[in-house]
């Protein structure tokens, strides 16, 4: 008898070391599963300890893994802010990571920082002088030539550049006549905008067309073929009439979007390429480009 009654105790125990445990609940999920009575009667929750800054720091925890994880809640600052209270500057929950209490911050405070390094990144450049009506034109080629978009922008030649750069970075490349990518944005979206000015008449029925090359792309400006590299995006546009303050011409716009950023990319950069989608060629003026890099994470490498 003493010998079942000695086996029953052990299964019991068994069972109680095993258990989960289950508040307001009798079918527990996890090992302590706590389910909140709707609607509360009473304050529900969880009190986790709450201790003054000074009396964290001075908590003689263990510099190891040991207590890793521990949770405890501070009603001030700790007076001493170095060592294992090096983060120990407000009020708030700190978790032990093993060497250390780390702060557990809100998410206005993510949200916060995450704003602090996340800028928007693009680039205006207006060609306001090379291109101009009755001086020189840029013309794009017909029957399934092209010509590379190479405006020269120059701050000192009175041309328009407007940045908002965060990474300082050269997004267009004035020697290669290139649009150039930064690391940081591996796997985003950009979108490019060419803005060009062409004359009004009676039917502007033609269409112009748009072409962006990266890698090692070899290009055939006679016939728009080409070796090596990727093609981004070869598009159709036709012609528009967005009013300007230039009696007798109109502006078209040229959008590249989305184009997703690869390391190609990132490695040779982005050429452009202008056509006629007729035979005849196309006459354009005062290039305007617009390069929209969206937002970059500033902190990345």
């Amino acid at each position: 008898m003493k010998r079942n009654l000695f086996l029953l105790s052990l299964l019991f125990a068994f069972n109680v070391l095993c258990a989960q445990v289950g508040i307001n609940t009798t079918v527990p999920t996890t090992t302590l599963d706590i389910v909140g009575l709707s609607p509360a009667t009473k304050v529900e929750g969880i009190l986790i300890p709450r201790f003054t800054g000074d009396e964290i720091f001075s908590m003689p925890i263990s510099g190891t893994t040991t207590n890793e994880s521990n949770l405890v809640y501070a009603t001030s600052a700790a007076t001493n802010q170095t060592g294992v209270g090096v983060n120990l500057t407000g009020k708030g929950f700190y978790y032990w990571d093993g060497a250390k209490w780390v702060s557990m911050v809100n998410l206005t405070t993510i949200s916060n920082s995450y704003s602090a390094f996340v800028k928007p990144m693009n680039i205006m450049l207006n060609d306001g002088h090379n291109y101009l009506p009755g001086v020189n034109a840029i013309i794009a080629p017909g029957g399934g030539a092209l010509i590379r978009f190479d405006a020269t922008y120059s701050t000192a030649l009175g041309d328009i550049i407007v940045k908002s750069d965060p990474l300082n970075f050269i997004m267009w490349d004035y020697t290669n006549k290139l649009i150039k990518v930064p690391q940081q944005l591996l796997g985003y979206t950009i979108t490019v905008n060419l803005s060009l000015k062409y004359k009004q008449v009676t039917s502007n029925s033609e269409s112009s067309r748009f072409v962006a090359f990266t890698g090692n792309a070899v290009v055939n400006l006679s016939d728009g073929t080409y070796t090596g590299g990727t093609k981004i995006k070869d598009i159709m546009f036709t012609t528009t009439k967005t009013s300007t303050s230039d009696a007798g011409y109109v502006r078209d716009e040229l959008i590249l979007s989305p184009i997703l950023v690869t390391q190609e990319i990132i490695d040779y950069g982005i050429a452009l390429y202008l056509g006629s989608g007729s035979n005849q060629p196309l006459y354009f003026y005062e290039p305007i480009l617009v390069i929209d890099y969206g937002v970059v994470n500033t902190t990345l490498p």
